[in-house]
């Protein structure tokens, strides 16, 4: 049968017989041995209409003046008018643009009766088009890659002569947003159907003789293969050869999710489970050809403008494609590595490389860079010249990696990156304002810094860079020699740490990166290296907080610290004990400090240093030796008689000294008068009453303290240090807390029975009870307990024979 559209449209030829007046009508034969009853197909005769392919636009795209106009794409040869009438509805098609052998055109006016219309990229559905809702939709050519957004006009892509120039589609933005993971291996079903148009290839590509193969494809670099390679994949599939690729949502009932990949010979039909397969095997084929047109036409072109074209077409393909892979990343970064390894003399210039940066910077922010662009990156951190043109777009660079890696030692070129463009940016400023402001930019706006890995991984990377400076310095340089190398080579990453002090929520994390004295050996001896790092050990030794400013203090009894090395009488400091002082000032001012083990610690190491600087008229060493004294810690009566001597030689340190026997004979008579052996607190009572009560009488034998549910708080520790004697203390329902068990446990050796039980205690105060050698029964129910400090407990202390942790935290 043949339907003819013209003034007498509803005349048409019925066996050969004209029923239509009009002559100069264009006839079009509808043919119907379709592959599904309610599929219609329209093939065109030939004729000598070229008027028609003047309308086509430059553009290669489809417009229609009417916003509710049906689009289609349909197999028709390029001199062809096609027209198509039915019983209810009238269809009006002209040609708009040719691409091969199949013209684009457009369908208007189609009513909902005629909507079973169906082009030849469409001739393998049943009762739906390849523009379905689950069809990439708004697929537009941008140079050699697609744009994945929604079109405005909602009109179909541009007809460009790119294989992948598709139809339209009505919702290409859901598949967009998905994130779908590339495939390189899959297990589909494969057809092949071939292009002719005789009668005998369309039963053939019937579906009820199609014949269906199982294969695993793998998707190489340049083409597509079977594991087992047989049958319809006998022979590879080259990208090159792929002139079109466009999903099918139903090719019948039984196979639902098919993707048509269409090549000179013919067409394959890769059969899925489910629609997000299809989606990730469509995306990775679109993805592979991209990549190697891409690479193929680099390596024919010369120019490097038309280079950068290609380059940006490549990187807008990978933003915008709803692939998640690491190669969606690497992948034009690597190429664009290439094109700068294979001629650095024509391609490494100013202006070509800033707006290769630029294309690059988004790939770069989304995902670290590749090794190849770490080192070009670097190449032109260390050319000064260069610096200006990368200096703003390598901060998110920077920034990326400092986030995401977690381990250095597999990323050396990343790390090499980092240094060079520190040294750089205090090569270009001196003065540290541009480290300052990078380090702005990494931190982050909030007060708090929320990524984890960029501090460790800034200053692991500042020591190693250290480390390998120092090891190129002579073995036996000058004092001259070492500072011009330290000033060229190695502040900027001094620098880096003392910016780093700077913000309070890094302190405490590079306070204990910094603990271990994480330094060359040689360096710690030059005063050009300790005064520029003392700026960093003041803020974390004079910091309020004790988990911080106990950092100074040395890992273990036999290592040094940061506070051993600031010690003045060290050569390094040139007799200057400002440093040495006020970090020994806030130790000791700190409630929370084991100030016993630290005053052990300064007899052991610096009681030299203590005696000289007491000469010196210093207050705050006089007042730590007569702790020294009160607290019998230097045992040695030579070493005693010498401290007392050095307060003696003072004012300051005679008053000192006078306070000192004051409380020494007022407790002397405490315990010659003797007193009550038992003492309770009335309720509500408080520190200054249990300070009142000591101070009424002698209390020289107290052995039993008993101050349960009173208001009495850590201070209480101070007066309760002053009873030699006490074995037994109750400290049940009270405000204490961690502060005073670490005063306690210096003091009361004596202690035997201790109660904690409804106290403020922790772990922290806990452990610290390890040096009460006589407890026997401890009390710490319905406390913050855990586990791992009662065996610790448990273990240091062998007399410890009962332990009630009811109700405790942990427990």
């Amino acid at each position: 049968m043949r339907k003819c559209f013209c003034s007498q449209w509803r005349s048409f030829f019925v066996h050969g017989e004209r029923l239509c007046g009009n002559m100069s009508c264009e006839i079009t034969t509808v043919d119907d041995l379709r592959t599904d009853p309610p599929t219609r197909k329209c093939s065109t005769s030939s004729t000598n209409s070229t008027s028609s392919m003047n309308s086509t636009n430059s553009a290669g795209s489809l417009a229609t003046s009417d916003g509710d106009v049906d689009v289609a794409a349909v197999a028709i040869p390029s001199s062809a008018v096609v027209v198509y009438v039915t019983d209810d509805a009238v269809a009006t098609m002209s040609v708009v643009s040719c691409r091969g052998d199949r013209t684009c055109a457009t369908v208007a006016n189609v009513d909902e009766s005629s909507s079973d219309i169906h082009t030849d990229r469409d001739e393998c559905s049943s009762d739906e088009s390849c523009n379905g809702p689950d069809s990439p939709t708004g697929l537009k050519r941008v140079g050699s890659v697609y744009d994945f957004g929604l079109d405005e006009a909602d009109s179909p892509p541009p007809c460009a002569n790119h294989p992948f120039a598709a139809g339209p589609d009505a919702d290409l933005t859901k598949v967009a947003r998905k994130q779908l993971r590339m495939i390189r291996e899959v297990d589909v079903a494969v057809c092949h159907l071939n292009h002719t148009n005789t009668i005998i290839s369309k039963i053939l590509s019937s579906k009820y003789l199609r014949r269906w193969e199982n294969h695993q494809i793998r998707l190489q670099d340049d083409c597509i293969t079977s594991n087992t390679p047989s049958g319809f994949l006998s022979k590879t599939i080259g990208y090159e050869a792929i002139k079109d690729l466009y999903p099918v949502k139903r090719w019948d009932s039984n196979f639902k999710y098919c993707l048509r990949v269409v090549v000179n010979n013919g067409s394959y039909l890769l059969q899925t489970t489910n629609q997000y397969l299809r989606d990730q095997i469509l995306y990775s084929i679109l993805w592979k050809k991209n990549v190697q047109e891409t690479q193929t036409l680099l390596k024919s072109q010369s120019d490097p403008d038309d280079m950068l074209k290609e380059l940006q077409n490549i990187v807008d393909f990978a933003k915008n494609i709803p692939l998640v892979d690491d190669e969606i990343f690497h992948m034009p970064t690597f190429i664009a590595s290439t094109l700068m390894t294979r001629d650095q003399e024509k391609y490494c210039k100013q202006s070509w490389e800033k707006t290769l940066i630029g294309t690059l910077r988004p790939l770069i922010e989304d995902c670290p860079p590749s090794a190849e662009m770490c080192s070009f990156l670097s190449h032109h951190c260390k050319d000064q010249s260069s610096l200006p043109i990368i200096k703003d777009s390598l901060v998110y660079t920077i920034t990326r990696i400092l986030k995401h890696n977690f381990d250095f030692a597999r990323t050396l070129t990343a790390r090499t990156l980092v240094q060079d463009y520190i040294k750089a940016l205090y090569i270009q400023d001196r003065s540290g304002e541009s480290i300052r402001y990078f380090l702005s930019r990494v931190h982050s706006a909030s007060a708090v810094c929320p990524h984890n890995r960029v501090l460790p991984n800034m200053v692991s990377t500042c020591i190693t860079a250290i480390y390998s400076a120092s090891e190129e310095l002579p073995a036996n340089c000058s004092e001259a020699e070492f500072d011009c190398y330290y000033t060229n080579h190695l502040r900027c990453y001094i620098v880096v740490l003392q910016n780093i002090s700077e913000y309070s929520d890094w302190l405490y994390g590079l306070a204990q990166l910094l603990r271990p004295l994480p330094f060359p050996a040689l360096l710690l001896i030059r005063s050009i290296f300790m005064e520029d790092i003392s700026s960093v050990i003041l803020k974390i030794g004079l910091h309020e907080d004790c988990e911080i400013h106990k950092q100074v203090l040395a890992v273990r009894e036999t290592k040094d610290g940061w506070f051993d090395l600031c010690s003045p009488i060290e050569a390094v400091f040139c007799g200057s004990s400002i440093v040495w002082t006020q970090l020994l000032k806030t130790l000791m001012a700190c409630e929370r400090c084991k100030k016993k083990k630290l005053l052990k610690n300064l007899k052991a190491k610096h009681l030299g240093t203590c005696v000289s600087e007491a000469l010196k008229n210093n207050k705050i060493v006089m007042d730590v030796l007569c702790l020294m004294l009160e607290w019998m810690v230097v045992e040695d009566l030579h070493q005693r008689n010498q401290i007392v001597d050095t307060l003696k030689s003072t004012e300051f340190g005679r008053n000192v000294y006078d306070e000192f026997m004051s409380r020494q004979n007022q407790l002397l008579e405490l315990q010659r008068k003797g007193g009550p052996q038992n003492l309770s607190l009335p309720a509500r009572g408080t520190d200054l009453d249990l300070n009142s009560m000591f101070d009424c009488g002698p209390f020289g034998n107290l052995e039993s303290v008993d101050l349960a549910f009173t208001n009495v708080t850590d201070t209480c520790a101070n007066t309760l240090i002053k009873l030699p004697s006490l074995k037994v203390l109750n400290l049940w329902g009270t405000q204490f807390g961690d502060s005073g068990l670490l005063i306690i446990s210096d003091h009361l050796t004596n202690l035997q029975v201790l109660n904690l039980c409804e106290t403020k205690v922790t772990d922290r105060g806990i452990v610290s009870l390890i040096s009460l050698i006589n407890l026997k029964k401890l009390n710490l129910n319905s406390t913050k307990a855990t586990v791992r400090s009662v065996d610790v407990l448990k273990k240091k202390l062998p007399g410890l024979h009962e332990v009630d942790v009811r109700y405790s935290f942990a427990w």
